[in-house]
């Protein structure tokens, strides 16, 4: 039967077992980083890329990554296994440790607090991809190293939960001098005469997984891809705008502040690279290695 798991520090136990101090510096300074991992019929997506980007983002924030990237791989392997599902997704975070409430880092002997838990694979209404989300726009407030995956989210839930007061599926954020940046919770993108743009990887942005999938995807279909910093109002004038995430591979957006984008439907390119996207993932997943 399958079932919730947590992996905490080497031990398996049903999630809603797992415990954490008090004094873990995830909880009391958001000192921590994580990843998500979508498994697709038992077999992970991009599962070594996301945890290179892991390593990154341990690294950004002087944090010491315990263990190799292939030993991490096996946990999460074998815990995706043992909960039972299909398709799940792996959420991970790894922090500073439990320690002394202090501003300074804890000492060098420390042990990290790391943890995966495995659950379904989140599942989107029925024929929501084909009429498409809305966005709401939302000022970018959060901190100058986005590009690190750290658990300091608290700008990007407020973003996200007064789009959904407005009705909206995600906030799409931008920046004092009007240039969009991303979303609160995926990356953000739009077509103009055909042309794909994305904001560049730069400390501005989370470069998703996905992002660089959906890159390699547009150009093997002959799409052009432009990673060029586009105004809010361009933005908001394009052909097609689309997100995407881990969990939601490609999601079309039909509206921006109650207002339409382009034709009001779904666009043509966002639909090739939604098919194409997923044809990579089932042919990338199905080459696996058992």
């Amino acid at each position: 039967m399958a079932q919730d798991l947590l992996w905490l520090n080497g031990d398996i136990m049903p999630l809603e077992e797992g415990r954490v101090n008090v004094q873990d510096r995830g909880l009391l300074f958001s000192d921590g980083i994580y990843e998500v991992i979508n498994f697709y019929n038992g077999k992970p997506f991009t599962l070594r890329e996301h945890l290179e980007r892991w390593e990154k983002s341990a690294s950004g924030i002087l944090l010491d990554s315990p263990g190799t990237i292939e030993e991490r791989m096996q946990v999460l392997m074998d815990l995706a296994g043992k909960s039972g599902y299909r398709n799940a997704s792996v959420y991970g975070q790894l922090t500073r440790g439990t320690a002394p409430r202090n501003h300074l880092f804890p000492s060098n002997d420390t042990p990290p607090t790391e943890f995966w838990f495995a659950r379904p694979t989140p599942e989107f209404t029925s024929g929501v991809k084909e009429k498409g989300v809305s966005l709401a726009t939302h000022p970018d407030e959060r901190w100058e190293h986005c590009e690190f995956k750290t658990i300091s989210l608290l700008p990007n839930c407020l973003a996200k939960e007064r789009a959904k007061r407005q009705g909206a599926f995600e906030a799409l954020q931008y920046l004092k001098n009007d240039i969009v940046t991303e979303c609160s919770a995926s990356n953000a993108w739009c077509v103009r005469d055909g042309v794909v743009f994305t904001h560049p990887a730069t400390h501005r942005i989370l470069n998703g997984i996905t992002r660089m999938a959906i890159i390699d995807v547009a150009y093997a279909l002959g799409i052009e891809v432009r990673e060029e910093a586009v105004s809010l109002r361009e933005f908001l004038a394009s052909d097609e705008v689309f997100i995407s995430s881990t969990t939601m591979e490609v999601m079309p957006v039909t509206a921006i502040d109650n207002k339409p984008v382009g034709s009001g439907r779904v666009g043509s390119v966002t639909t090739k690279l939604m098919k194409g996207l997923r044809e990579r993932i089932v042919a990338d997943c199905e080459a696996a290695a058992v």
